[in-house]
C-alpha cells in the first residue's frame, strides 16, 4: 500500500506537528520542503511513514537511513540533503511507534523494527532503479545490520554503531546500568529477570530517560539540541518492558562472524552515551569485506561540517559497490 500524502500525526497536537523544524536552519528547511516527497507502506500491521529526497536521474543510487531509538526521520534533514548533494536518492523511514508512523508509541520490539526496515528496503528496490544501500545510526546502526541479514535487498551497508541485541552486555552498555557489565554473572541474571517480568507485564511502561544517557546523545558542540529534544512531541517518552526484553534477547539472523555483505562501521571517539569499545569489538567480529572509520564526534552530531563529513565517508565507501 502506497500513499503519497498521509501523515500519521493523530497523537501529536496540530500546533506541535511542525516542532521538528526547530532543529534546522531556514535554508535547510526551504530546500528540504522543495525536495521532500512522502510515502507510506504497511509493515508489521501499521502504516510506516517515509520521507524521500529523490534525485532527477532515474538510475541514481539510493540510500535508506534508519534512525535510532531517540530519533525520527526529520531530525536528519541536513544529512538527507548532504546525501542528495552527493548524488543519492535518500529515503528516511520512521519505524513503528515513532515519528510520523503508526503504532503504539514506545511499545515495539527489535524484531519489529528490523521487519519495518526490510519492508521499506523491499519497497525501495521496486520503486527505484539505482543500487540500493542502507545505513543507520545508534540503535539504527545495529538495526541496519539486522535488516540486511534478514533479507533487505541491499548491496552494502553502513553501521554508525554496531550492537548485538542477543548479548546482554551490549544492552547494558547502551544503558545507565553499563557498570553492571563489570560484575560477573550480573548481565545474564538481569536478562533472566527482565524476561520473566516481561512475560507477565509486557506493556509495562518505563520512562525512557531513566534507561539511556540521552543527555549525551548528541555531540557537546551541538549547543541547544538536548533542551529542544526534551520537549519534542515526536520523541519517545516511555518504552514497554517487552521492548527492553527484546534488546537482550534478539540476536541477528546471521551472526557477525558470518556477515554476508560489505559493511562500513563508523565509530565515534567522543561517544559518551555508549562506550566506543562496544562498536569496535563487534566490528572486529565481522567477516570481510569490512571497513572501519573512527570520527572525532560524540554519539551523533548535528550542524557544523558533520553531515558533509559523514556523507563523504559514506560515498567513498559505497562508490566501490555501485554497478
Amino acid at each position: 500500500m502506497i500513499n503519497t500524502s498521509h501523515q500519521n500525526t493523530k497523537s501529536i497536537p496540530s500546533e506541535k506537528q511542525d516542532y521538528w523544524r526547530k532543529y534546522h536552519s531556514e535554508a535547510a528547511l526551504e530546500w528540504g520542503d522543495a525536495l521532500r516527497k512522502e510515502y507510506e507502506i504497511v509493515s508489521t500491521g501499521v502504516k510506516i511513514h517515509i520521507d524521500a529526497y529523490e534525485r532527477p536521474e532515474p538510475d541514481a543510487p539510493v540510500i535508506q537511513f534508519n534512525h535510532g531509538a531517540g530519533g525520527y526521520s526529520r531530525l536528519f534533514l541536513p544529512l538527507a540533503l548532504a546525501l542528495y548533494d552527493k548524488g543519492y536518492t535518500s529515503i528516511f523511514p520512521d519505524q513503528r511507534g515513532q515519528g510520523l508512523s503508526e503504532g503504539s508509541r514506545g511499545d515495539f520490539t527489535i524484531g519489529q523494527f528490523a521487519e519495518n526496515i526490510v519492508d521499506v528496503a523491499t519497497w525501495a528496490s521496486r520503486k527505484y532503479a539505482g543500487n540500493l544501500f542502507m545505513a543507520g545510526g545508534s540503535l539504527g546502526g545495529a538495526l541496519t545490520y539486522y535488516a540486511a541479514v534478514a533479507g533487505a535487498p541491499v548491496s552494502a551497508i553502513i553501521c554508525h554503531n554496531l550492537y548485538n541485541f542477543g548479548d546482554p552486555r551490549d544492552s547494558l552498555a547502551m544503558s545507565r546500568l553499563s557498570f553492571l557489565n563489570y560484575l560477573p554473572g550480573v548481565p545474564a541474571l538481569l536478562f533472566n529477570v527482565i524476561q520473566r517480568i516481561a512475560q507477565v507485564l509486557p506493556r509495562l511502561k518505563i520512562p525512557f530517560l531513566l534507561l539511556g544517557r540521552f543527555e549525551k546523545m548528541v555531540d557537546a558542540r551541538a549547543k541547544g539540541f538536548y533542551p529542544l529534544w526534551r520537549k519534542d512531541p515526536y520523541s519517545i517518552r516511555t518504552v514497554s518492558l517487552r521492548y527492553i526484553a527484546s534488546t537482550f534477547s534478539t540476536p541477528p539472523a546471521i551472526p557477525f562472524p558470518k556477515s554476508p555483505l560489505p559493511v562500513l562501521v563508523i565509530n565515534q571517539s567522543r561517544d559518551l552515551m555508549v562506550a566506543p569499545a562496544v562498536t569496535k569489538r563487534n566490528y572486529e567480529l565481522l567477516a570481510n569485506p569490512k571497513q572501519y572509520v573512527e570520527i572525532d564526534y560524540g554519539h551523533w552530531a548535528m550542524g557544523g561540517t558533520f553531515e558533509e563529513e559523514w556523507s563523504k565517508i559514506a560515498d567513498d565507501f559505497l562508490s566501490q559497490y555501485r554497478k
